[in-house]
């Protein structure tokens, strides 16, 4: 069934963080395919600006606000959290559509009880089903993204700005925004690089500036061409250095999502996250996931000693799966 012939004025609120907008991102796109001629106002982190042209969310009038418009005839609220629901009932939309959680079911007009049990289940299919709930199609459920060619080579004359070569550069991304217990360490990182780098490969390492002595420790004794471009960059460019390297390296995060749905081969660690509820979408992922007797503890910060779960995947189990994307 299809909802969208009656309405003319639709506010999206993506989710918070940006693994979460790559996980809606089929959610998204569905709901744009079955709107194609109402105006389309995406209304969020301030960073959604930068994100929307990698979305691949193809609609000819979609344009992220900064305030939430007025009585627009229907808000999808893809967070849970009671000030977006706050919000959408403040703007007077004629619709207001999201999951009845946080006691915001009578700021709602269409409050859905959850049928995806997000402890066990994946959250795409958390997204979607609110879209089904309320009546529409959801005919995509994998991630695509896409990186516009003028962006793409915007990050490769910075690249050769930087030194670096673009047909032999490859992404590391050590940081996670959860907490430590999704960071692979950095001295097992730092193996793995030694020995890439000696193979001739040139290393970027991209994150916030909080996470840039991390990437440095990440880096200690690499000997070959490399960059540390943690707090250094837009999220723009981030965005579109991962959309041109060869092989993204990385936790359990955001640039995971980003990687695997441009299609970028990407090789990612779990360990206190379950794989079952946030792998990611693509055709050319190596997920390596060892758990140990604790895992997935979903913690921000391990309370093992050792943090058994990530020592139990090696730095020669990550670079053999380097190796089997980087010499195809």
């Amino acid at each position: 069934m299809n909802k969208g012939s009656s309405l003319k004025k639709v506010v999206l609120m993506p989710p918070n963080w940006l693994g979460d907008v790559i996980l809606a991102q089929p959610a998204l796109r569905s709901l744009c395919l079955q709107h194609q001629d109402v105006e389309i106002a995406v209304f969020g982190r301030g960073w959604l600006k930068e994100l929307l042209p990698f979305l691949n969310l193809n609609h000819p009038n979609i344009h992220v606000v900064d305030d939430i418009p007025k009585r627009s005839d229907a808000v999808f609220l893809f967070p849970n959290s009671l000030r977006s629901a706050l919000q959408a009932f403040r703007s007077r939309a004629k619709k207001r559509i999201g999951y009845r959680r946080d006691g915001r079911s009578l700021l709602l007009t269409h409050a859905y009880k959850s049928r995806i049990d997000l402890k066990h289940e994946h959250h795409r299919g958390y997204y979607l089903d609110m879209l089904r709930q309320y009546g529409l199609d959801t005919p995509l459920d994998e991630v695509e993204l896409i990186a516009p060619q003028s962006i793409q080579a915007q990050a490769v004359a910075l690249l050769k700005e930087k030194g670096i070569d673009p047909a032999k550069f490859i992404c590391i991304a050590p940081g996670a925004q959860f907490g430590g217990a999704k960071r692979y360490p950095a001295e097992s990182y730092n193996h793995v690089l030694v020995q890439l780098s000696k193979d001739g490969w040139h290393v970027v390492t991209l994150g916030t500036d909080a996470e840039r002595d991390i990437a440095s420790q990440c880096l200690l004794d690499v000997s070959g061409q490399q960059w540390n471009a943690a707090g250094e960059t837009s999220l723009t460019q981030a965005l579109a250095l991962v959309s041109v390297a060869k092989l993204v390296l990385c936790n359990d995060s955001g640039l995971m999502h980003v990687a695997a749905g441009l299609g970028v081969p990407t090789v990612c660690m779990f360990g206190a996250t379950d794989p079952a509820r946030t792998s990611p979408s693509g055709k050319r992922v190596k997920l390596l996931y060892q758990p140990a007797d604790c895992s997935p503890c979903l913690k921000r910060e391990c309370e093992v000693k050792g943090q058994p779960c990530m020592k139990n995947i090696t730095p020669d189990m990550v670079y053999q799966a380097c190796e089997g994307f980087l010499e195809s």
